[in-house]
């Protein structure tokens, strides 16, 4: 008698020995094994079904028990419990789409999922992040034609950034690669925990991290676009972020720690100036800057913050405009 093992996704595991003594016991049918089985349990299911089968991925364990049916069966679930924060299986761009590698094994498989409804959708996937190299979406912000800043650290590594920058995947003249090196905290895992791009002169930033004298500083590594060889090449190295920001003539409107911990830089830019943020205080604090000009939309997003992420977290752009 055997033990068989498979899943939704269609792996099957090997069979083992289960040690019946009977020699009535009924013997496994294999058919309800093979790929044909599956196909046909999935094609009968609905589409809140399958969409069930995929968010849980469910592993059915099936073996003879010697009473009763003469079977018996045990189910386990991997589930992809992040899958709503969708910023980070992926970064969108001037070129396309780029699959991330997460830095959780468990969440690698949203990377796959996303990846298949891209192409469903015919959306451009131009790249994906080898196994050595760790990239996570909420590490990235465009800021124009002309730069985007992506974040180094606790989630992202410069591997990634490396193969993005051989592979031409950033499609700006130059690449902030922000790095932090001192701070490492899961409080502020990602650069979308930081700070954000707001409008085309202007950005958030957590308070506590600016200024050489900070504990938690960030510094920018930028690499620029060599049109002779058609490579990056690194032209300036080490510039506290604050300071990086203003020379390339952003204001900053500051955000208290207090405000940092509820995700008040993870806003959502809607394009046109138009923020949706799920902070009241960082809320107010951007419709009071002179230095942004736009609509601020506040919503409750507290079932979510609650998972530690916010508006930026759960969203993604899947194309962006060429235009600056």
């Amino acid at each position: 008698s055997t033990q068989s093992t498979w899943d939704l996704n269609g792996n099957e595991g090997a069979e083992t020995e289960v040690g019946l003594d009977s020699e009535d016991a009924p013997k496994l049918n294999p058919y309800y094994f093979s790929d044909q089985y599956k196909a046909e349990v999935l094609k009968a299911a609905d589409p809140e079904q399958l969409v069930d089968i995929i968010l849980t991925r469910p592993t059915v364990t099936i073996y003879l028990s010697g009473r009763d049916t003469g079977y018996q069966s045990k189910y386990e679930f991997k589930p992809l419990t992040n899958l709503v924060f969708t910023r980070d299986q992926q970064v969108t761009t001037r070129k396309g789409i780029v699959m991330a590698r997460l830095t959780s094994e468990q969440r690698q498989h949203e990377v796959s999922l996303m990846k298949f409804a891209f192409l469903k959708l015919k959306l451009p996937v131009i790249g994906q992040i080898p196994e050595h190299a760790r990239l996570e979406g909420g590490d990235f912000f465009p800021a124009g034609v002309d730069l985007c800043f992506i974040g180094v650290g606790m989630r992202s590594n410069m591997a990634a950034v490396d193969y993005m920058l051989e592979h031409d995947l950033f499609g700006t003249e130059r690449v902030a690669v922000v790095v932090d090196k001192f701070d490492q905290s899961q409080l502020r895992m990602h650069l979308d925990c930081v700070f954000n791009v707001l409008s085309k002169n202007c950005v958030l930033m957590f308070e506590d991290m600016m200024g050489e004298a900070s504990p938690t500083r960030r510094l920018v590594d930028e690499y620029s676009l060599d049109h002779f060889s058609g490579s990056y090449k690194r032209t300036q190295e080490g510039v506290e972020l604050s300071k990086y920001v203003r020379s390339n003539g952003y204001s900053i409107i500051p955000i208290s720690a207090e405000a940092q911990i509820r995700y008040g830089c993870n806003v959502l830019n809607l394009g046109d100036n138009c923020i949706v943020c799920t902070d009241n205080e960082t809320a107010r604090n951007i419709v009071n800057s002179p230095q942004f000009t736009g609509d601020v939309k506040w919503i409750d997003y507290s079932n979510i913050t609650n998972m530690y992420g916010a508006v930026h977290c759960s969203s993604q752009v899947v194309r962006r405009r060429n235009e600056q």
